[in-house]
């Protein structure tokens, strides 16, 4: 199933997209909230993600979830204000909703995607409902089982969203390394024939290209101007230059992974010439001599020597000599009678 985000097609061998995973992180700020997105955009992610919640319609009073979504939402107001100005610097900007309500008015907004968090995978309902909006939803899947996202992934698909990734993640906060079973990326990828990412919630910026060469072909990582701050996703998160390394570190993974058909570079191509070996004479050969194997050589000549290449072995024994040649001598085709 393609997966397209503003034009740009999300898949093996195109660019990773790469998300900045804000969350709540502005606090309730929307200073804040819009620094961090021109952060996000200077150091070069893709899209931005936030978490739009109403603390009221999704936890109940007193628990900690109410008190901390409580305490960071922002207004219809400057949630619009946020997408239009990611817009304006070039990043997509889209979030996690977890009612109906919110859904409602989110989606005036126009987002690029839905993203449903691992808390709410199992969360049908609201699935179907965000996919028949007919945007692309992205789903991530910690705490899920199998049939959990056999489950989603078909709800989405019935919903008639208009595209479907997946997220490998890990929910332990932060994650260690040892639990990230990045290889899941690509076994996902396969089972559903859909483009699927990575959300990193491993301390610093290792596990990035790793999952590049996991194949992931989206990341989303936290980010937040100050990680040092007590609560809320901060200590999950990178600093602007850690995101911009993280990054710059994707981008070389992208490099170095190259293509799956084994090709030759155009540097190899010129080494070849100068690397590979070639027929030559071992000694001193006179004309008319019948070539045996202790004659030829298989050897590293100077760059355009003209001899013929090592397969021609077998055929060139037997032969005789058209000319002399003396020993390092190239055999060529033309030396034969």
């Amino acid at each position: 199933m393609t997966l397209v985000l503003d034009g740009r097609t999300v898949s093996s061998g195109q660019q990773c997209y790469i998300i900045a995973e804000i969350g709540i992180n502005h606090e309730g700020s929307v200073e804040t909230c819009a620094r961090m997105i021109e952060e996000a955009a200077r150091a070069g992610a893709d899209a931005v993600k936030l978490q739009t919640v109403d603390a009221d319609e999704n936890y109940a009073p007193g628990t900690e979830s109410h008190d901390l979504f409580s305490a960071a939402e922002l207004s219809r107001e400057d949630t619009a204000g946020m997408f239009d100005l990611g817009r304006k610097l070039g990043v997509q900007v889209f979030t996690t909703v977890g009612d109906f309500v919110t859904l409602e008015w989110v989606d005036k907004l126009n987002p690029v995607a839905y993203k449903i968090s691992s808390g709410l995978l199992t969360s049908l309902p609201i699935v179907h409902r965000i996919a028949q909006r007919g945007r692309a939803v992205l789903m991530s899947t910690g705490m899920a089982t199998l049939d959990d996202i056999d489950n989603a992934v078909e709800t989405a698909h019935k919903g008639g969203a208009n595209g479907i990734g997946l997220f490998q993640c890990t929910s332990i906060y932060p994650a260690p390394l040892e639990s990230l079973n990045l290889s899941s990326i690509r076994w996902m990828s396969e089972r559903y024939d859909l483009p699927t990412g990575f959300s990193d919630h491993s301390a610093g910026i290792e596990a990035a290209p790793l999952a590049v060469a996991a194949g992931a072909v989206m990341l989303e990582k936290h980010f937040s101007l100050d990680p040092a701050r007590a609560g809320f996703d901060h200590r999950l998160s990178l600093t602007p230059a850690d995101f911009a390394s993280m990054v710059g570190a994707v981008r070389r993974a992208e490099q170095a992974m190259g293509t799956a058909a084994k090709q030759r570079s155009d540097g190899e191509t010129q080494n070849a010439a100068r690397y590979h070996r070639t027929l030559a004479a071992r000694r001193d050969l006179e004309e008319g001599t019948v070539l045996g194997e202790g004659d030829i050589g298989i050897m590293r000549l100077p760059p355009g020597h003209g001899g013929l290449l090592p397969v021609a072995f077998d055929d060139v024994v037997g032969r005789s000599l058209a000319v002399a040649r003396r020993r390092y001598d190239p055999i060529r085709s033309e030396d034969l009678a």
